[in-house]
């Protein structure tokens, strides 16, 4: 299983990539995620474009994959974490 396909939120990953590829300064990407409720700084976002790629470079066991799985569902019912980015 590939850890890229069971992201929470990507949408706010392709918020991202789309902003980033209309050359759009990370400072301005991080300061329109804050608005967004979800707190960053420009290097966060640096780093997550970067490293969001190399997540479907390597395929994890099966049985960790489902223990990342397991706890990605733990936060489904937290209404204190922010909506994704939608537009």
């Amino acid at each position: 299983m590939f850890l890229k396909k069971h992201i929470v939120r990507v949408e706010n990953m392709k918020v991202m990539q789309a902003l980033n590829s209309a050359h759009i300064d990370h400072k301005v990407i991080a300061m329109f995620m804050s608005c967004e409720g979800i707190p960053m700084q420009a290097r966060d976002v640096s780093v997550l474009l970067n490293h969001y790629d190399a997540l479907g470079n390597t395929k994890l066991p099966a049985k960790k994959m489902q223990s990342l799985i397991a706890a990605k569902y733990f936060d489904h019912e937290d209404e204190t974490l922010p909506c994704p980015a939608a537009y």
